[in-house]
C-alpha cells in the first residue's frame, strides 16, 4: 500500500514540475511580444535629394512606398520594438544608415530573446525632373530676343543638384526657332551660381525643342559629343519650365556657348571663337576668300571691350589667322600643304562624327558650325549645337526617316560649307583618322550612347505628356502622344545609322 502511496505522490510531483515548466514557458513567449516594424519612412531633411517626406505602407511584411527620386542611395526613418536591425549583416540605425535601394533589400528584426522577423521593402521609383520658375517684374511678357527683361528665377532641383532662387534677366533666343509658337530663352544671373550641378555662370539656355517629337535630340547630339571627348561639349538637364505662373512646358537647360574658363576655355582677349552661319548677323563678320565662308566673330567681344581702332586691329588678325588655314586647305599642294600646322585634326574628325551619326546637315549650308581657338595655338572645332533639324529632318521635316542619307550634300550655290569640309576628307590621312576613332566609338561608346536615351526619356515621360498637352494643339507640332514608340524609332533609327557608318569609312 505504500509503495502505491509513494508512487502517486511521485506523479503527482512530476506532473506538478511539468505543469510549472509549462507554465514557465508560456510566460516566457508571452512576455517577448511581437516585433514589428512600426513606422518607415525617407525624409528630406535627412536626404537632399528628396523634395519632400515619403511614408511607406507596412504590410506582412512588406514595405512599399512610391518616390520621386534620381538618387537612389537614400537614409531610411524607422521605428520598432526590436532590439537590433540589420540588413545584410549590417546593423540599421533610423536616420543614420545609407542604402542603395536600386536592389531588393530586406531589414531583418531580432528581438531581445533572439526572436526574427523580416520586412522586404518594395520602392516605386518615378524620374521627376527639375522645375524652373521664372516671374518677370511686374508680369512682363518675353516677345523680345533682343531685350532682356528682369526676372525673379526659382529652381526647385528635384535631385538634380541644388535648389536656386536668385535674379535673372530674360529674352528670347534663336534664329527659326524663335518663330515657332513654343519659344527658347537665353537666362543672365545677376550674379554667378551653380545651377542644376553645372559650372558657376550667369549665362543660360533654355532650349524649347519645339520640332523634336523626342524632346531629347539635342541632348542625344551633346552624349555623343561627350562620349567622343569632343571638347567643350554641353549638358543637358531636362526641365520643366514657369512663366509668370503658367506652364511653358518641357525644355532642356544647357550652357551659353561662350568663351570661359568653365566653358570655351580660352584667352579673354587674345583667344578667339568663331561661328560659321549663313545668318551672318554679328557685328564682325566676314566672307572668307576661297570658299566664301559665312564667318562670324562671338569672342572676343570686339564691340564692347575694345576700342574702335583696336577692334580692328583684332579683327584683322582674326581674318589673317583664318585665310592662313582656309589657303592651305585650297592649296594646290592640299592635302600635301600644310593644313594640319592650323587645325587640329582629331577634333575636326570627332566633330564631323558627331555630325555623321545624327545627320546634322546644317553644316553643309553652314550654319551653327562652331570652331575655336588660342592666339597661338590651332583651330579646334566645336562646341557642337543645334540639332533640331538633324535625325533626317531636313529636307523631309519628319524624323527618323531615312538613316542612309550622306552627310554631305549640295544645297544649292550658297553651300559653302559643303565644299569647304568635303575637300578637307579628300585627305586620306583624315579619312584613315577617321575610321580609326569610328571604330573605337563603335565598340566602346555605341551601348552607352543607346543607354542615355532610355535614361533620358524614362526621366520625361511625365514632362513630355504635359508639354504635348499644351503644344500638340498648334499647327507646327510634330510630336506623338505614343512617346514610347518615338524612343524606340530613335534608338532603331541611331543602330542603323550606325550600320550605314561601319559602310562609309570600309569604302574610304
Amino acid at each position: 500500500m505504500n509503495k502505491f502511496i509513494y508512487q502517486f505522490f511521485f506523479l503527482l510531483i512530476v506532473a506538478s514540475s511539468l505543469f510549472f515548466i509549462s507554465c514557465e514557458e508560456e510566460k516566457i513567449i508571452t512576455d517577448d511580444p511581437e516585433i514589428v516594424l512600426t513606422s518607415f519612412s525617407f525624409l528630406s531633411d535627412n536626404n537632399k535629394s528628396l523634395s519632400q517626406e515619403y511614408n511607406a505602407i507596412i504590410t506582412d511584411g512588406q514595405i512599399e512606398v512610391t518616390i520621386k527620386s534620381i538618387t537612389k542611395n537614400l537614409i531610411a526613418t524607422f521605428e520598432t520594438n526590436a532590439s537590433k536591425v540589420t540588413v545584410n549583416g549590417v546593423e540599421q540605425i533610423s536616420n543614420v544608415t545609407l542604402n542603395d535601394f536600386s536592389k531588393t533589400i530586406t531589414y531583418n528584426l531580432v528581438s531581445e530573446n533572439g526572436n526574427t522577423k523580416s520586412y522586404t521593402i518594395r520602392i516605386n521609383w518615378t524620374s521627376p525632373i527639375a522645375h524652373i520658375s521664372v516671374t518677370t517684374d511686374q508680369n512682363a511678357s518675353i516677345n523680345s530676343k533682343d531685350t532682356y527683361i528682369n526676372a525673379n528665377i526659382d529652381i526647385t532641383a528635384n535631385g538634380w543638384g541644388e535648389d536656386y532662387t536668385g535674379r535673372t534677366r530674360i529674352r528670347g533666343r534663336g534664329n527659326s526657332t524663335w518663330g515657332l509658337p513654343k519659344k527658347p530663352y537665353r537666362l543672365k544671373l545677376d550674379d554667378d551660381a551653380v545651377i542644376l550641378g553645372m559650372a558657376k555662370e550667369k549665362d543660360w539656355v533654355l532650349l524649347a525643342n519645339y520640332l523634336d517629337p523626342t524632346l531629347m535630340l539635342n541632348a542625344v547630339a551633346f552624349k555623343i559629343g561627350n562620349l567622343l571627348e569632343l571638347p567643350y561639349t554641353n549638358n543637358s538637364i531636362p526641365v520643366d519650365l514657369t512663366i509668370n505662373g503658367k506652364y511653358a512646358g518641357s525644355y532642356m537647360l544647357t550652357e551659353q556657348v561662350e568663351r570661359s574658363k568653365s566653358r570655351v576655355n580660352i584667352h579673354k582677349e587674345k583667344g578667339v571663337l568663331l561661328e560659321l552661319d549663313t545668318n551672318y548677323d554679328e557685328d564682325y563678320q566676314f566672307h572668307s576668300n576661297n570658299y566664301r565662308l559665312p564667318v562670324m566673330v562671338k569672342d572676343p567681344d570686339l564691340k564692347d571691350d575694345f576700342s574702335p581702332e583696336d577692334a580692328e586691329v583684332m579683327f584683322d588678325k582674326i581674318k589673317s589667322d583664318f585665310h592662313q588655314l582656309e589657303d592651305a586647305i585650297a592649296s594646290d599642294e592640299f592635302p600635301n600643304s600644310n593644313y594640319k600646322d592650323y587645325i587640329d585634326v582629331e577634333s575636326l574628325v570627332k566633330y564631323l562624327i558627331v555630325y555623321n551619326l545624327t545627320h546634322n546637315m546644317e553644316i553643309n549650308h553652314p550654319k551653327s558650325t562652331y570652331m575655336h581657338k588660342d592666339e597661338t595655338g590651332k583651330y579646334f572645332m566645336g562646341p557642337i549645337w543645334d540639332f533640331d533639324w538633324a535625325f533626317d529632318y531636313e529636307g523631309t521635316h519628319i524624323h527618323f526617316g531615312s538613316y542612309n542619307k550622306p552627310l554631305f550634300g549640295r544645297l544649292g550655290s550658297s553651300s559653302t560649307g559643303y565644299t569647304f569640309f568635303t575637300r578637307i576628307m579628300e585627305d586620306p590621312e583624315i579619312k584613315e583618322l577617321y575610321k580609326t576613332i569610328w571604330g573605337q566609338f563603335r565598340a566602346d561608346s555605341m551601348d552607352a550612347l543607346l543607354e542615355y536615351v532610355d535614361f533620358y526619356s524614362s526621366h520625361i515621360i511625365q514632362s513630355h505628356s504635359d508639354d504635348y498637352q499644351v503644344w500638340s494643339k498648334t499647327p507646327n507640332f510634330s510630336g506623338t502622344s505614343n512617346y514610347s514608340y518615338k524612343i524606340n524609332q530613335l534608338k532603331s533609327w541611331l543602330t542603323n545609322r550606325a550600320d550605314y557608318i561601319d559602310r562609309y569609312v570600309n569604302d574610304f
